[in-house]
């Protein structure tokens, strides 16, 4: 199954690309993924749990995760597979390039990727009825927890600014003025959100709201 698609996130492309090259970072932005640390050879171990109503499956792997900063490239090698009675397998490919988005207004770049994926077991038959689909929804919400992590880090980034100049600025002979510097320095972090299991049920509707919408386009264009 190959899929092909971009999104974009606030940023310059060499940070974007910076940040992506933290693999246990970036996998919160993935619903229902986990890194368990890594093996011998490098490889992260990793998960996604899978929720089909009050029922979990867990696909457990391995990624290979690798970045080249001089052409603003990337690639990952993810290989999984879930202890089913039916059996499910899966092995991705992506390849990614950052650009800047010379459109915006505001510090932007656009990822453009490029998967292929191979299916074995239940998972085969999965991809070519509605494996495009359910690609798209998942970039879609991976490309959406991007932007608000990287939002707020420069918020944190921004609230930081200040009260640093304000500690520097401090009266050194303040008795206080070593407390002050301490606290100030530090900026207020927002609670990281968990990272709940991808819920298929969820996605479905995701995919049908945006179907849904698609055809609301299409039908305004033949009227």
């Amino acid at each position: 199954m190959r899929f092909e698609g971009e999104f974009r996130v606030p940023g310059q492309p060499r940070a974007v690309l910076e940040r992506f090259a933290e693999v246990e970072r970036m996998v919160k932005c993935m619903p229902g993924a986990s890194i368990d640390g890594r093996d011998d050879d490098g490889n992260y171990l990793g998960g996604m749990l899978v929720a089909f109503g009050p029922k979990k499956i867990k696909f457990k792997g391995k990624v290979t995760a690798s970045v080249d900063f001089d052409s603003l490239t990337g690639k990952l090698h993810v290989r999984g597979a879930a202890d089913m009675r039916a059996g499910a397998r899966a092995e991705v490919k992506v390849v990614y390039t950052v650009r800047d988005d010379t459109s915006a207004s505001a510090p932007t770049s656009v990822v453009a990727l490029t998967s292929d994926a191979e299916l074995g077991g239940v998972l085969a038959d999965f991809g070519s009825t509605g494996g495009i689909a359910v690609t798209q929804a998942l970039m879609d919400v991976f490309a959406q927890r991007c932007a608000e992590e990287f939002s707020r880090e420069a918020s944190a980034a921004e609230n930081a600014s200040p009260n640093t100049s304000a500690a520097a600025t401090a009266d050194a002979t303040s008795p206080n003025a070593t407390t002050l510097a301490s606290t100030s320095s530090a900026p207020s972090r927002t609670p990281e959100p968990t990272n709940e299991a991808l819920s298929a049920n969820a996605l479905l509707w995701s995919i049908i709201q945006t179907k849904f919408k698609q055809f609301k386009k299409w039908l305004g264009l033949r009227s």
